[in-house]
């Protein structure tokens, strides 16, 4: 992506998402350039600067996560990219940053992936479940070769803070994922982490899929390769209803699961229990 001669005016960009309970200058903007169109996202505070500070704290020190600071966001995403793409698994390309026509100090320029996000894909009755499953197979399959890697490397940057199906594009044949401003950095206990991935994209892929969930688990399942970190990952959730970010916090669950979040999530469990209990 060669840089402009002359600067982008972002008053003819299309603002997709921006955070209006920070500074403002957390956007995500869609300009042209040339005969295409590239992503613009610029980082600015997303709350304001008390609970941005205690959010600081928190990460570092209880879950050990990147710095949620503007500069750590920024550099944190650029950072993942790059360590995504140079392993082989589908994300935005970053580009050279075009020149602006004002000061956006903290912005990456990256490619504009045209199509839906997974979830959104899932939840449109006009795609035939065929296709959905055929998507999900594929997802799968990448899925846990990236699991796999992540604990070859011992490298927790590969797996996603907020893991949902929400931050998957379905481009053609590619699924690309997407959001990496804020990432695990403990490599204490990485199969954790791998199990809490887990969980959290079968919980969107439950609320995504509706009444065709099973259908899908079944599909996801027969193509996930290492279905040991399923295993585990339901024996916590009938523990704790979660799984735990930190093994300190267990206890903390356990005395809050009867609660009424946790008690929504009984049929998704005993649902997953059923698929896998039939692999054995």
């Amino acid at each position: 992506m060669k840089n402009m001669m002359r600067p982008i005016d972002l008053a003819d960009g299309q603002i997709l998402n921006t955070s209006r309970r920070g500074d403002g200058c957390q956007q995500i903007i869609k300009v042209a350039s040339g005969d295409t169109h590239i992503i613009l996202k610029s980082y600015g505070l997303k709350r304001n600067r008390l609970r941005a500070l205690i959010r600081r704290i928190g990460s570092f020190a209880l879950v050990k996560k990147s710095s949620p600071s503007i500069s750590g966001r920024y550099e944190t995403e650029r950072a993942v990219l790059n360590l995504w793409n140079r392993e082989g698994f589908d994300v935005p390309v970053i580009y050279p940053r075009p020149e602006l026509s004002r000061d956006m100090p903290y912005c990456t320029a990256m490619e504009w992936i045209p199509g839906p996000t997974l979830s959104e894909m899932l939840r449109d009755e006009r795609i035939p479940l065929a296709r959905k499953k055929e998507v999900i197979a594929r997802y799968a399959r990448e899925w846990g070769r990236r699991h796999a890697r992540a604990l070859e490397l011992n490298e927790p940057r590969l797996l996603q803070e907020n893991p949902t199906l929400s931050h998957v594009f379905v481009s053609g044949d590619r699924l690309v994922h997407f959001d990496f401003e804020i990432v695990f950095t403990w490599k204490k206990d990485l199969e954790r982490l791998v199990r809490r991935e887990i969980v959290g994209v079968l919980q969107s892929m439950a609320k995504a899929g509706g009444d065709s969930f099973e259908a899908l688990l079944d599909t996801l399942l027969d193509n996930y390769p290492n279905l040991s970190h399923f295993r585990q990952a339901v024996e916590e959730l009938h523990r704790y209803g979660t799984v735990p970010e930190v093994g300190w916090s267990a206890i903390l669950h356990r005395l809050t699961r009867g609660k009424k979040r946790y008690r929504k999530r009984r049929h998704f469990i005993h649902t997953l229990d059923r698929a896998l209990q039939a692999r054995l």
